[in-house]
């Protein structure tokens, strides 16, 4: 009996290594960026419990990390038709694949079938941002050619009032004149130059000029309101709110009507300005432009969007990628809550045109 008992207690006892065994390994070998270690792991998981969803949901995740997005979508597929039809967050996985491989029409369908499954889920909001990007965001080729196109002169003059050249601007614009004399809308950006150079009676005047003619200059209008700003001019608020009335046709009247709405604090109006303009497929987007729309785009509480635009910028001005970087690391270092400051409008480094956030 002695004897039999001695034998039971040095008896090995193996350990029995089952699906969760192989699951904790392939997360291990996956947070320490080993996914091709991590998918065999998993997979062996699979192979002995091959109905636990989330297994699967984790394969399908590492294989997404790898950019096997549609074998990943098969995974989650099988989740929902052969396993478990309640897993909402498939939807979410799902659609962010889609996203990925272009079929935004059906990743948007997806991110809606999630939030309508699960509207307090863990990535509800994860997915309004994605949902709001995919839906707003006009990615077609045409963006990027019409930058490509070679700039006027008078693009060339724009050009430097949006990036706080105003002396170059003022430069730009007489030397043009004095070929053209009859260029109204220079005589607009002239008085602009004028205008952020502290020479305001001088740019009053141009801008009374334009507005005097028989048919009143849009450009000026818009300049006219942004300059009684400038003066602290009780009569602004009235001509803030003539502004707010108007629906310009003219794509670039649309954008000197952004600006000057920005300007005199109706962030929200010149925002949705912008908005618009970016849906149009005529109106020429310029690296100001997409930064102006994304300090009106944070100025509206909508971090993501500023984030995207930015990219955006920097991905089509290689020559000043320096300046859309800052601002995005700005926006990754401010606290919720923070909004940009309105001298940032300025197409320049923030350290350059305004004090930082703090």
């Amino acid at each position: 009996m002695r004897e039999l008992n001695s034998q039971k207690k040095g008896q090995i006892i193996p350990f029995m290594k089952d699906g969760s065994y192989f699951y904790k390994k392939g997360i291990e070998a996956y947070k320490n960026h080993q996914l091709d270690q991590g998918i065999n792991y998993i997979e062996r998981a699979i192979q002995m419990e091959p109905e636990e969803p989330v297994f699967l949901c984790q394969l399908a995740i590492i294989l997404s990390e790898k950019g096997n997005f549609e074998e990943a979508n098969k995974w989650l597929e099988k989740v929902l038709s052969e396993v478990d039809d309640s897993m909402a967050e498939c939807y979410f996985f799902m659609a962010n694949n889609l996203a990925h491989m272009g079929h935004f029409d059906m990743a948007i369908t997806h991110l809606k079938k999630y939030i309508e499954m699960d509207p307090e889920g863990e990535f509800v909001e994860d997915a309004h941002s994605l949902m709001f990007i995919l839906e707003e965001e006009d990615l077609e080729l045409g963006e990027d050619f019409e930058y490509t196109l070679k700039p006027t002169p008078l693009d060339s003059i724009v050009d430097l009032l949006n990036k706080g050249n105003y002396d170059g601007a003022e430069k730009e614009a007489r030397g043009y004149l004095l070929e053209k004399p009859k260029e109204w809308d220079v005589y607009a950006y002239l008085a602009e130059s004028l205008m952020y150079q502290g020479e305001l009676d001088q740019a009053k005047k141009i801008l009374q000029d334009l507005l005097l003619k028989e048919e009143p200059n849009f450009l000026a209008q818009c300049l006219m309101t942004t300059l009684l700003f400038l003066e602290g001019n009780p009569d602004k608020e009235i001509w803030s709110k003539n502004l707010k009335n108007l629906r310009p046709m003219k794509d670039w009247h649309c954008y000197y009507l952004a600006k000057t709405l920005f300007f005199s604090g109706e962030y929200s109006i010149a925002y949705k300005w912008y908005q618009k303009l970016y849906r149009g497929s005529d109106f020429r987007k310029t690296p100001p432009y997409f930064h102006q729309m994304a300090i009106a785009a944070w100025k509206n509480g909508n971090r993501t969007k500023a984030k995207y635009l930015w990219e955006k910028t920097r991905s089509i001005d290689h020559e000043n990628e320096e300046i859309a970087s800052e601002y995005l690391k700005v926006l990754s270092a401010a606290k919720d809550g923070v909004i940009p400051e309105d001298g940032w409008f300025i197409y320049s480094a923030p350290s350059l045109v305004a004090k930082p956030i703090e």
